[in-house]
């Protein structure tokens, strides 16, 4: 899980141990151990808007490609830039 302060180490590496979905809605995930730091998580409603902030999750045990539509990309002028660092 990414960190969600302003001290990028307090990022943390756990391994889903076991997923209940007894409540489909609400299912409970165990983790290997618990959370060192506190992560962030809120939904800011403005107005008709809202903004949902959280901490990026990664699934570290598979390859992620990330490519734009060459025919559409550069008409539309979608893009991203990625970051990648230890």
């Amino acid at each position: 899980m990414a960190s969600t302060d302003y001290i990028g180490r307090h990022a943390e590496k756990r391994t889903i141990t076991k997923i209940d979905n007894t409540n489909p809605s609400k299912p409970i995930i165990t983790i290997d151990k618990p959370f060192e730091y506190k992560h962030f998580a809120m939904t800011q409603t403005y107005g008709l808007d809202s903004i949902d902030m959280r901490a990026e999750v990664g699934l570290l045990s598979r390859n992620v490609r990330i490519r734009g539509d060459p025919e559409t990309s550069s008409l539309n002028q979608y893009g991203a830039t990625i970051f990648l660092h230890s």
